[in-house]
């Protein structure tokens, strides 16, 4: 039989094996315990592709449960939606799913039929009926509903806490705006039931320090996701091996954690990937296991991870990362540099250099100074000098 790998990849972490990030839920417990005592408060959680968004949701999902809160974690909103209107009936009717999913099979018969007819909205405005007009409308639509549910279940739960996932998709396209309309909503209602919301995503409206985006910072406090220390890393890979009765040298995970900077997707890519090197007689992990592992490490992060973020810049953001790549001596560059490296100029760099920030190529450390995201990625760069 082949042997079970306790690591994956392709899937966020269970809440048995969550390790690390006890700034974050501590502040997620202290927000919980606040709003199921009448008193609601919000946050946000921000980071790049692979850092763990999704795996921190799960975790606050299962200790809002364990709070008897009714949950709901959503996403996959991106491209599914068209307007204001259609996130305000996305969110009640997974709301009202969640909640029957809970109830007896009778009463989900009975109120199945109400639920229905309450989600087809009567809203009429004039066609000519302005902006702001229209999203008053349908603000008093969602708060008349959340504050019905509430009146519902309160009896029942301590609180209902709403997570999102992906939430930079509502500062995009057809959306933009989606943030302010859920932080006016939910700040309304404040007073009169226990609704907390959580935004997990690759968040933008922390970096704006206009007086425009501040009631945003104010009303969902962002937290970043910071690489995983080696102690967390040490506890992760024990724990994980452990349930498999496999052994690893304490060199082995000094090598994993240097090499993947603690980066979350990384870290478990590659313990996947050494796992899976190891022949049917080993149940130790070495450094000869490891570097037996290393072109399949290199080659699998390439296609699975580093392509991926690459392949969707523009061909001249391709170019300009390759050449600071290759040319810096580390991951480390400021945007004076950058010029230099590239031989361009300042109103031509500052737009690549932003797209490399929303893509999650790079990273901002200070003004004026930045990071390629992991050595690895620019390991891959220099590797891939041609860009396509």
């Amino acid at each position: 039989m082949i042997r079970y790998n306790p690591f994956n990849p392709q899937t966020p972490a269970r809440p048995d094996f969550f390790v690390g990030r006890e700034p974050e839920i501590l502040e997620f417990e202290k927000n919980l315990s606040q709003t199921m005592h009448g008193s609601p408060m919000n946050m946000s959680i921000s980071g790049n592709r692979g850092t763990g968004k999704t795996s921190i949701l799960i975790k606050f999902e299962n200790i809002a449960k364990n709070n008897n809160c009714l949950t709901l974690r959503i996403s996959n909103y991106e491209g599914n939606l068209k307007n204001i209107l259609e996130l305000t009936n996305y969110i009640s009717s997974n709301l009202k799913r969640e909640l029957l999913s809970r109830r007896s099979v009778e009463l989900k018969q009975k109120l199945e039929q109400e639920w229905t007819e309450t989600l087809t909205p009567y809203i009429v405005w004039r066609e000519s009926a302005p902006v702001k007009e229209q999203e008053d409308i349908v603000q008093d639509l969602l708060r008349d509903r959340l504050l019905k549910l509430w009146d519902e279940i309160k009896t029942e739960y301590c609180a209902c806490v709403i997570l999102f996932d992906e939430a930079e998709s509502l500062e995009r396209d057809n959306l933009v705006g989606a943030l302010t309309f859920l932080r006016e909503v939910f700040q309304r209602i404040s007073t009169d039931s226990n609704y907390m919301v959580v935004l997990a995503g690759k968040l933008n409206f922390p970096d704006q320090m206009s007086e425009s985006f501040s009631p945003l910072n104010r009303f969902f406090p962002c937290f970043r996701l910071k690489p995983f220390s080696k102690d967390e890393i040490r506890q992760y890979l024990v724990k994980k091996l452990d349930s498999v009765n496999v052994g690893i040298d304490e060199d082995a995970i000094t090598y994993i954690a240097e090499k993947s900077e603690g980066h979350p997707y990384v870290l478990v890519a590659m313990s996947y990937l050494i796992f899976d090197s190891m022949n049917d007689d080993e149940d130790h992990i070495s450094m000869d296991l490891i570097i037996r592992s290393r072109p399949k490490i290199k080659s699998r992060l390439a296609e699975d991870f580093f392509k991926p973020m690459y392949h969707p810049l523009t061909p001249k953001a391709k170019e300009i990362i390759t050449l600071i790549a290759i040319k810096s001596p580390s991951q480390d560059f400021s945007f004076a540099q950058s010029l230099e490296y590239t031989h361009k100029s300042k109103n031509i760099m500052s737009p690549y250099i932003q797209e490399l920030l929303r893509k999650g190529v790079i990273d901002k450390l200070e003004r004026g100074k930045y990071q390629i995201f992991h050595s690895l990625f620019r390991e891959f760069l220099i590797d891939n000098k041609n860009p396509r």
